[in-house]
């Protein structure tokens, strides 16, 4: 029986008529299999695999009718109109106007009337009477029954008219007309375009889904609508007694089709209820329609939110039933035809129904189970674990069986893990023991805490079937508010007895997620070692495009040649993935298609426990599981190609073909030493020069931008220049180096606004693209790559691209160098190899478990081998003659004297930090961290750790701690072993960390980027010849101003000399360049005047890069005045290389205030006139009006145009 909608108004029309009615009306693969791998010995690895790769395509076919429009047969015509609606569904009959009301319209009056016609239908049979006047007895028994059921309708729908007049008792329930109404409106408009994208996706699912049997040629939806009337919330009641960050509610949803009883074949095409209709075609000739229509349900979900600050908001939903949905449908097998078959009309299956839903349901979405949804890890797209447990089992006591085992001699225990009823691993089997020890460690995938994971103690038996006698369930759900939980102690029941204890630890790591903040900015991950991994094998390209050439003269039969080339189109091949030399993934066989493709889409997701060592080879197979190619790639190059969505992997010896791998990764902060924290070794680095911008983005409300520009590496940052302030076109010509550990890393430039009140906004970014420079040479080595032509690249913001910034890309390899840890592998492989070698001239029979642990340690010396076999070992004092060279740092422990920390490491000249820690919210640092810097020169670097409260804050602003060191000293002392380092300053703190040193394989970087860049500069101005006159007297009395590139300020100033053209004045001074190989410094020749204005008499210009580093330097400088000579002058240069640093504290900008506005900035009953004066006061010298403001900036305008016209001469 369906459910009817007994919402009716007064005249007997629906409450929930469409408004629009009242007036004229103008991929995805989601196929599931599972694959049988091996499962790892050291981890609990989760195997997923969410399509089959053998597909079935079949032929698609189009829909007849889709949307109520088609379904109903609605046409303009079928507009309804005010009469339409004012018309009574409830009809009279003959009988309506003879018979009291007493006499009908009840229920009982239905019934009575089928019992008093049988009876006298009976009686006149007994009687013998003809059939005739059975006759008449059924004309008015159906009349009356006719006539009684449209009362009892109409009694019905005036039953409900009282219900929404009298009002409810109050209750916490609440209303969602709103959203009701909303859908009521709004439903019949879209109800169309959501039928047709859905009958599209169904119909693409249906023909390709390998599930279906073979005889099955077609199935198809033809027809399909979702119906007029939408679903329908009927009530939310929301819990108070919560958490501030829970929220727990219950919501009423509803879905009833209309009630079409009594109504005109026109209401009918406007009132369309749901309906399916289903085309199943048999052999190729027998077609089948099913059709499912006027579905009902009635559900009330208990939903809860777990509420957080960064978007999207909310950390998890659980989706809980509080009952078995009451669900209705009409399914007929062969269609709506005349001999369809209404298949929810056989006795009890309505019931079974309920039964199996109970059944099925009930462990994943009825109390106490619920279904828990990860949001940000649905948002991301990967559909990883949103979690590891770590299992630590110690030991279990006073285990026993019981008597009931009459063959039981001995037990020998092992504990068996399962988790949403699936085994996801086991400890090995103690002998003997009631009291067995395992002090082992498994790591657990989680998508959920809300199941429970069940350990089961089972006696291993050697003759027959392990016995499992005992069971414990636990709660994971209590990790979320104790993420470790040490001690643990649990009691295993069977039979709810206790047969023995456990006792256990549980940790839960989270993946780590990056969080995007109120103002955009998305916060960075750390670049961690641990995590999770998820590799998706998804198709193989270009297998078969190289066929078999005829070749004319070749003396093969080309008959056979043809078959050849048949058999090779036919071929099917199979990837089996093995991870660090253990088998994970198996595919099926896939046969090419047209586009010579072959399609798997199997996954694997498994627990990482160093990214750096994790290394997967594919394999590929043929039919007869004969290789016909593979290939290795380490774990961080799989991500990388991923990155920069570059996921084919060339495959050698396949005719061209290439493998397409799609890689997910989410760090998490495992418990596994310095193993989170461990560096990947760089293939080298890329110098990025970057130049200037233009026409940026002003996202200031007041003034302009201070723009930065940082370089990214997959998406973290390792570098910036400075800011300049208030500029849209800024230049920097600054270089940066970033370490990078393969070619397809990602790379972006992005271009920031400094905020001092909020974080740094975004002004722009875009990725570079660096193929071009790694090359490889004959050794199969990496080629230094200089670029000297500059690229522009637009950048590109919220609002769309706005700016252009100007680079240069440069690539310097290092030298492939043997780590130490990597080192003692070695010897750890070496000892394998003999090992393996002895088992090999042993000759005696191994069984298949060790033949098995045979392959797979040949292949691990295989891959160590390869990954290795470039590298060369060289001790510390071989690895310190390399002057240039990326140096790594890990800090693994620590103490600060303030909680709510972060650890600054600066170096060399540059005053913003390379990397910071993540915060350090106690006084002990718990979780290390490594971050690397590319050293030019070591012999003159310098290194310095700071303590402070701000992460951004520049080694111009105040810290709590700090030390600078040379940096040869941390390698030369912190490379074998940890060392520690001592901060002093207002408070204090320690240092553990160890250094690699990675050497550049570069002869020389360039001039810019060394320490003979920056320094000190003396000038000394000696004399000079031939000035310009520009006193009446013929003379002039010339002194000199200089000034560093654009500088409106002079850096030196010499006295005056009076009445002489050939002046000498033997006066020198010192100042600080940061770039001396781009630095121009002008010279202005003044002539002193007494009585009005210095004047101009001259301008020159000196390139700093000229001057040679820590020897006197002459140069005589040309003076020009309007394009003519005005003479030379002589200087004397000296200059002294040192790291400079040119960033100041950052003070608080206008713009900023203003955004976060003026009434948070200035106090009620502040005084700020004096403010008003001292500022007019610096800018025009005085409070001296409008006029010398004018005045002076004409002036200044003057000067500077003649200074940029000599300048250009």
């Amino acid at each position: 029986m369906v459910t009817r909608d007994n919402s009716i108004k007064s005249d007997g029309m629906d409450n929930n008529i469409p408004s629009q009615l009242k007036k004229k009306q103008t991929s995805v693969n989601f196929n599931k299999n599972n694959n049988n791998n091996n499962d790892s010995k050291q981890f609990n690895e989760k195997n997923i695999s969410n399509t089959d790769s053998k597909k079935t395509i079949r032929k698609k076919k189009n829909s007849n009718y889709i949307g109520w429009k088609q379904m109903g047969h609605w046409e303009e015509k079928d507009t309804l109109t005010e009469e339409d609606f004012l018309l009574d569904l409830t009809k009279d009959t003959i009988l309506d106007n003879i018979i009291p009301e007493a006499l009908y319209g009840d229920w009982y009056h239905t019934l009575g009337i089928v019992v008093v016609a049988g009876i006298f239908s009976f009686g006149m049979g007994k009687l013998k009477w003809s059939l005739a006047p059975v006759f008449f007895i059924i004309v008015f028994s159906s009349l009356y029954y006719r006539t009684s059921s449209r009362k009892y309708r109409s009694n019905i729908r005036d039953l409900v008219q009282k219900e929404f007049t009298v009002q409810n008792i109050e209750d916490d329930y609440e209303s969602m007309e709103w959203l009701n109404l909303f859908l009521d409106k709004y439903w019949p408009i879209l109800e169309p375009s959501v039928s047709q994208m859905v009958v599209t996706q169904a119909n693409d699912i249906l023909a390709t889904n390998p599930k279906i049997p073979a005889f099955v040629t077609n199935i198809w939806i033809d027809q399909f609508t979702l119906g007029i009337k939408p679903p329908r919330i009927e009530s939310v009641k929301t819990f108070q007694n919560t958490e501030s960050d829970v929220v727990v509610m219950d919501w009423t949803l509803s879905f009833t089709p209309h009630d079409l009883t009594d109504m005109t074949a026109k209401q009918i095409r406007n009132y369309v209820n749901q309906s399916v209709l289903l085309k199943v075609k048999l052999f190729n000739f027998l077609t089948i329609p099913v059709s499912f229509s006027n579905l009902s349900f009635h559900v009330t979900t208990r939903v809860r939110f777990k509420l957080m600050t960064p978007f999207p908001h909310m950390e998890t939903v659980n989706i809980q039933l509080v009952d078995i949905p009451d669900i209705d449908f009409i399914a007929q097998v062969l269609g709506k035809t005349v001999f369809n078959w209404e298949v929810m009309a056989i006795p009890g299956l309505y019931p079974f129904i309920k039964i199996m839903m109970k059944k099925y349901l009930g462990p994943m979405l009825m109390a106490p189970f619920s279904l828990q949804l990860n949001i940000p890890s649905l948002i991301s797209n990967t559909h990883l674990s949103m979690g590891v447990i770590e299992l630590t089992v110690k030991n279990a006591t006073d285990l026993h069986t019981g008597s009931g085992d009459l063959l039981q001699t001995s037990v020998d225990p092992y504990l068996k893990f399962e988790l949403n009823g699936k085994d996801i691993g086991k400890t090995r089997t103690v002998r003997d023991s009631l009291n067995p020890v395992w002090n082992e460690t498994s790591y657990i995938l989680v998508n959920s805490l809300t199941d429970p994971l069940s350990i089961s103690i089972v006696d291993k038996r050697v003759k027959l079937k392990d016995k499992k006698f005992g069971r414990i369930e636990i709660n994971l759900n209590t990790l979320t508010t104790r993420p470790i939980q040490r001690n643990l102690k649990a009691d295993f029941l069977r039979n709810s007895k206790h047969v023995g204890s456990l006792t256990f630890d549980l940790k839960y790591f989270p993946t780590l997620q990056a969080k995007k903040l109120p103002n955009g900015i998305i916060e960075e991950l750390p670049d961690l070692n641990t995590g999770i991994a998820k590799i998706v094998v998804e198709e193989i390209q270009g297998m078969n495009t190289s066929l078999i050439d005829i070749d004319e003269n070749s003396t093969e039969d080309k008959d056979e040649i043809k078959k050849k080339q048949k058999a090779l189109l036919n071929e099917t091949y199979s990837v089996h993935v093995f991870m660090n030399a253990k088998t994970v993934l198996k595919t099926d066989k896939v046969k090419n298609d047209i586009n010579s493709t072959m399609t798997y889409g199997n996954e694997y997701e498994a627990v990482i426990p160093d990214r750096r060592k994790t290394s997967y080879r594919f394999v590929i197979k043929n039919s007869k599981d004969e290789i016909v190619c593979s290939t290795i790639q380490t774990l961080n190059d799989l991500i990388d190609r991923t990155e920069i969505d570059k996921k084919s992997i060339p495959l050698k010896d396949s005719n061209g073909g290439s493998l397409k791998i799609s890689t997910y990764w989410r760090p998490v902060r495992l418990d596994f030493g310095s193993n989170s924290i461990a560096y990947t070794p760089p293939i080298g680095v890329i110098r990025v020069f970057i130049e200037s911008a233009s026409g940026l983005l002003n996202l200031e409300t007041i003034g302009k931008i201070d723009p930065y520009t940082k370089v990214l590496v997959n998406g973290i940052s390792r570098g910036r220049t400075d800011e300049v302030i208030s500029s849209l076109n800024p230049v920097w010509n600054k270089s940066i180096y970033v370490a990078v550990t393969s070619p397809n890393q990602r790379v972006t430039l992005q271009v920031m606004d400094v905020e001092t009140i909020n974080k740094d906004r975004s002004v722009g970014k875009f990725d570079i693209n660096l193929q071009e420079l790694f090359e490889k040479d004959e050794n199969d080595k990496y080629k230094s790559i200089v670029g000297q032509k500059p690229h522009v690249g637009r950048l590109i913001t919220k609002k769309g691209a706005y700016g252009n910034l100007t680079y240069y890309t440069s690539f310097y390899p290092t030298i492939p160098v043997l780590t130490l840890e990597e080192v003692q592998d070695s010897k750890k492989i070496e000892k394998k190899k003999l090992e393996l070698y002895q088992k090999k001239v042993e000759k005696k029979k191994l069984s298949d478990e060790e033949k098995q642990q045979m392959e797979e340690a040949t292949l691990e010396i295989e891959e160590f081998e390869h990954i290795l076999q470039k590298k060369e070992k060289l001790s510390l004092d071989d690895l310190m003659k390399y002057k240039s060279g990326v140096l790594a740092i890990s800090v693994l422990d620590g103490t600060v004297s303030q909680n709510e920390t972060y650890v600054q490491a600066f170096f060399d000249g540059n005053g913003h930090c390379r990397f910071v820690s993540p915060k350090i919210n106690s006084t002990v640092i718990k979780d290390g961290w490594t971050g690397d810097v590319a050293i030019k020169e070591l012999d003159y670097s310098t290194t310095t750790f700071r303590v402070t409260k701000n992460k951004n804050s520049n080694k111009a602003e105040d810290c709590l701690c700090e030390v600078t060191v040379p940096t040869s000293e941390i390698v030369k002392n912190c490379y074998y072993k940890p060392s520690i380092l001592n901060l002093s300053g207002e408070s204090s703190g320690k240092l553990l960390i160890q250094s690699q040193w990675f050497p550049l394989d570069t002869e020389e970087l360039p001039q810019a980027d060394l320490i003979t860049n920056q320094g000190d500069l003396t000038v000394i101005a000696k004399n000079a010849e031939n000035l310009i006159s520009a006193d009446t007297n013929g003379y002039s009395d010339p002194y000199l101003k200089f000034y560093i590139n654009d500088d409106k300020d002079a850096a030196f100033k010499t006295h005056t000399e009076k009445k002489t053209l050939n002046p000498t004045w033997n006066e020198s001074n010192t100042c600080q360049i940061s770039n001396r190989v781009m630095d121009i410094l002008h010279v202005k020749v003044m002539d002193w005047d007494a009585t009005s204005g210095d004047d101009c008499i001259g301008w020159g210009k000196i390139r700093l890069s000229e001057v040679i580093p820590y020897e006197t330097t002459s140069i005589d400088v040309p003076i020009k005045k309007d394009g003519q000579d005005g003479g030379i002058v002589h200087l004397d240069f000296e200059f002294k290389p040192r790291y400079v640093t040119t960033i100041s504290k950052r003070e608080t900008k206008v713009g900023d205030v203003a955004a976060k506005g003026l009434g948070s900035g200035i106090k009620a009953g502040t005084t700020v006139v004096g403010a008003g004066i001292g500022t007019v006061g610096k800018i025009g010298k005085g409070i001296l009006g409008v006029t010398g403001l004018r005045k002076s900036k004409k002036k200044d305008k003057k000067k500077e145009k003649e200074r940029d016209d000599e300048s250009s001469d």
